[in-house]
């Protein structure tokens, strides 16, 4: 090989590697991941780890993903600093490391039987209510000076259990993400078993966007890698390729969220 083509390769292979250091770029991370119905799930299937995975692809990460319960998994990465990083963090959340800007909103709201209670447009509207969110959904949604106006308020990590209950007239509300209601919903309806009957056929229920969207982030234990990720996710929003993510996902549900998740 002349020595001119030989430079040419070397210079290639430098210039064309993430500007985070050689190092860096061919280690494999080891990023911890909430499960979540629909969004992040250990198949790597859904709208939140999909958009993660692109991203990585963008910027050459190689990465090993650790599911675990959706704020277990940010109690895991405090305690253990052989994780690289942790995706699907609220914004508002402090973890040691280096945090990305925002890459994935999420709409939390009131999912609700509309033959029980009626309309509801606001958190107000739920007062006297029994109502079930998920782990930590109380601070991520703002909750905490509405509690005591709540017949009952609940949170539990499986959101299985949430439309079960919710289904059997046992709680009047689940205060969540209504993609990811949605998606229980249904893969509760394909396993549900002959003979059980709830809810009964007269039920109607509804999903109020009650909330703002929910801005959630990265973070990162090396700056270099966090800045990489903001560079490369911006890439692939002005190539379309996130916002073709986000409406492979959320545009199946939108009769079911009578087209207001998000907006869209």
């Amino acid at each position: 090989m002349k020595t001119s083509t030989l430079i040419s390769w070397i210079l290639l292979f430098i210039f064309g590697l993430p500007q985070f250091g050689l190092a860096e770029s061919l280690k494999r991370l080891k990023v911890l991941a909430p499960e979540i119905p629909g969004a992040a799930e250990p198949s790597l299937k859904g709208r939140d780890i999909e958009l993660v995975l692109a991203t990585f692809s963008e910027c050459g990460f190689d990465a090993r993903f650790v599911f675990q319960p959706f704020e277990r998994h940010a109690r895991t990465y405090r305690e253990r600093e052989d994780f690289d990083a942790i995706m699907t963090v609220p914004l508002h959340w402090r973890l040691p490391g280096y945090s990305t800007s925002a890459y994935i909103w999420y709409q939390n709201g009131a999912f609700y039987n509309y033959s029980r209670i009626g309309p509801v447009e606001r958190i107000n509207d739920l007062a006297g209510l029994d109502v079930l969110t998920f782990r930590q959904g109380v601070d991520v949604l703002g909750i905490s000076n509405n509690v005591p106006e709540f017949a009952s308020l609940t949170e539990i990590a499986d959101q299985t259990i949430h439309s079960r209950l919710l289904f059997m007239g046992r709680v009047d509300a689940i205060l969540a993400d209504g993609f990811v209601v949605a998606e229980v919903n249904r893969r509760i309806f394909l396993e549900k078993r002959r003979g059980e009957n709830w809810p009964s056929q007269s039920d109607t229920f509804r999903f109020a966007p009650i909330f703002n969207p929910a801005p959630h982030k990265m973070v990162f234990r090396n700056p270099d890698l966090a800045a990489a990720f903001d560079q490369c996710f911006d890439d692939l929003r002005q190539s379309e390729v996130i916002d073709a993510i986000n409406q492979k996902y959320i545009d199946k549900y939108q009769n079911v969220l009578r087209f207001r998740y998000l907006g869209r």
